[in-house]
């Protein structure tokens, strides 16, 4: 898996038996643990199948158990949560991702398109996945091409913004933008809080492609495509007459900020323009 983006890091690598192993602060996340709700509704259906023959999910002595094909159909979307995710958090267990994928099969996939479907455009051509967060399992979209041209009509989005980033950090991005293989971090334009890692005490100004831009942070993790996924749940906004995702990037993502903290641009990097001592 590639670890490219800067802002999951932690800057210490070592060799070990001719191998480099990277500290990160959250793991970038496989573009193949997401899935369109078609996708999905095959793998939901099929759970289904198996429960009408007696077959349900279930962990036990340190193994899943179940028919094969049932087993692989499990490990096939939930494989990164179950080998990656599991082990790293102290608080998530292997039966947290099957009291999930039950919940999931049952209920949850089925009012998903009605929850979160006025959102986009078309909800059935994105991607969706299912990463530990907070205690629980929480739904992320991919923030791909076809998210950007559904909300903004063009994956072209200039705009200025800032991030908040490390000496090294500056590096890494300018090193990555005069190779040709930048990656998306996120960025903003307004912050009412500072930001919270003390170690980032560079902010970086640059010229950035917009992929997504929303009035409040939206919990986003790195994907190992170069781009970002962005949490499900924080789509909302204080108060009844917007939500979060901004669809109007000149007009919409730079005013009162109602939840005190900071916006949050998905963008690639294009231009350094300057650095500034936070």
């Amino acid at each position: 898996m590639k670890l490219l983006l800067e802002n999951w890091r932690e800057y210490l690598n070592e060799e070990e038996e001719g191998k480099i192993k990277i500290y990160v602060h959250g793991y970038v996340k496989p573009a193949s643990a997401f899935y369109t709700l078609e996708e999905w509704e095959v793998f939901v259906n099929k759970i289904l199948q198996f429960q009408k023959g007696g077959h349900y999910v279930s962990y036990s002595h340190g193994e899943l158990t179940g028919p094969q094909e049932m087993l692989n159909l499990i490990r096939k979307y939930y494989e990164f949560q179950l080998d990656v995710d599991v082990p790293r958090y102290k608080l998530f267990t292997n039966k947290n991702v099957l009291d999930h994928i039950e919940d999931f099969a049952n209920h949850r996939f089925w009012a998903f398109e009605k929850q979160y479907g006025s959102f986009f455009n078309d909800i059935k051509k994105l991607r969706f996945a299912f990463f530990y967060s907070r205690g629980d399992m929480e739904p992320y979209v991919l923030i791909d091409d076809e998210f950007t041209e559904q909300v903004y009509g063009s994956t072209n989005n200039p705009k200025v913004l800032y991030h908040y980033t490390t000496d090294d950090g500056v590096e890494r991005i300018q090193n990555a933008i005069d190779s040709g293989n930048p990656f998306d971090i996120s960025s903003y334009t307004v912050a009412k809080r500072p930001f919270f890692r003390k170690g980032s005490n560079k902010i970086l100004k640059f010229e950035g492609n917009v992929r997504a831009g929303f009035r409040s942070d939206v919990k986003s993790y790195a994907v190992d495509n170069n781009r970002k996924c962005v949490n499900l749940y924080r789509l909302g906004y204080p108060g009844k007459d917007k939500d979060n995702l901004c669809t109007d990037l000149d007009n919409d993502c730079n005013g009162e900020l109602r939840t005190s903290l900071w916006n949050e641009f998905i963008a690639t990097p294009v231009k350094v323009l300057g650095v500034i001592e936070k």
